[in-house]
């Protein structure tokens, strides 16, 4: 191989390098510019459908992969008997969104009456320019009383 031919190989390859890392970059930008707002609300919208017993509006809010493991009956079921609670939280609170490749985690909070706190994180995922919520899964309850961190005014 000639001396101008390994120089040419060598710039390709570095123009390639810097393009991918552009590529990178715009695309961890785009992800960063999702106002928080927009998650919250998808996850908003569904609770508001769950607490009018509207189980059809609140399913329009999962993405396509989790209704292809639920249908709409299955799904109002699961709503019912295992998240009761967290339909009747007196206060919703939203904590810093963190994305992971295509994929938006959002933590929330359900205050119930009693005093109780339970953690929630939220999947949503992006499909056809709309974010979709794709899982929840509910984390352990804290008890009334518990401190919890942050400052106070």
């Amino acid at each position: 191989m000639t001396r101008t031919a390994k120089l040419s190989l060598l710039a390709a390859i570095l123009f390639a390098c810097v393009f991918s890392a552009l590529v990178q970059r715009q695309l961890a930008l785009n992800r960063q510019a999702v106002p928080p707002g927009t998650l919250y609300q998808v996850v908003r919208e569904q609770l508001r459908a769950f607490r009018a017993d509207d189980f059809a509006s609140a399913y329009l809010q999962v993405s396509a992969g989790f209704q292809e493991r639920f249908n709409i009956e299955a799904f109002s079921d699961l709503a019912r008997t295992e998240y009761p609670a967290l339909m009747h939280a007196e206060r919703v609170e939203f904590g810093a969104v963190r994305f992971e490749g295509r994929r938006a985690l959002v933590p929330v909070y359900f205050f119930l009456p009693d005093g109780d706190v339970i953690p929630c994180v939220y999947v949503l995922v992006n499909e056809d320019a709309a974010w979709k919520i794709d899982a929840a899964r509910v984390l352990k309850r804290w008890p009334a009383g518990r401190r919890l961190g942050g400052m106070r005014s």
